[in-house]
């Protein structure tokens, strides 16, 4: 999927809870992408299924819909909300709850 960049940031929340940062760019001109380009996009193998994983980006929800699937493995998945925080959309840990909102500060990489 040349048209869209996953990079991954370490990070922490405003609490100081470690998680990595995956951030959406596509590179596309006009910004658009289509369904077929989710084949064989991949997520970094340097990723860190042990904490959690917040997806940010301006894409499609299909795209974020595929990447939290793809995602699952983490302790928990959010999607930041640029009003709310990052808010908690699957957890395998007691310590987050699906529905909560954690505070962030956007990573500058």
């Amino acid at each position: 999927m040349s048209n869209t960049q996953l990079n991954l940031i370490s990070h922490r929340t405003t609490d100081g809870m470690p998680y990595q940062h995956l951030r959406i760019e596509i590179t596309n001109p006009d910004g658009i992408i289509e369904p077929v380009d989710l084949r064989g996009l991949q997520i970094s193998s340097n990723i860190q299924w042990q904490q959690g994983v917040v997806i940010e980006g301006r894409a499609p929800m299909w795209l974020y819909a595929y990447l939290v699937h793809e995602c699952h493995p983490a302790s928990w998945v959010g999607c930041y909300d640029t009003r709310l925080g990052a808010v908690v959309v699957s957890t395998h840990t007691h310590g987050v709850s699906v529905g909560s909102v954690l505070t962030l500060e956007l990573p500058n990489n």
